[in-house]
């Protein structure tokens, strides 16, 4: 039985999200991870939820390991 009363909310009695609202939304809790080749070699960069790069790392277990230890969820871009 779902018990959450906004997963199971009919999506138009839900307030409207401003254009802020949505570029704002998972910035705290998520960060994604994009490779980028740099001089003839791949390295990852690591964007918030809001797309506002936050650093890079020279390889994804290290990307991935930075986002963790900052307490967000790391999320992988292809």
């Amino acid at each position: 039985m779902n018990n959450n009363a906004v997963k199971s909310a009919n999506p138009e009695a839900l307030p409207p999200m401003s254009a802020h609202d949505f570029t704002e939304w998972g910035v705290q809790h998520v960060a994604y991870i994009k490779p980028v080749a740099q001089d003839d070699k791949t390295s990852y960069s690591i964007f918030a939820a809001n797309g506002q790069q936050l650093g890079m790392a020279e390889t994804l277990h290290v990307a991935r390991a930075t986002v963790v230890q900052n307490d967000l969820e790391p999320v992988n871009v292809h």
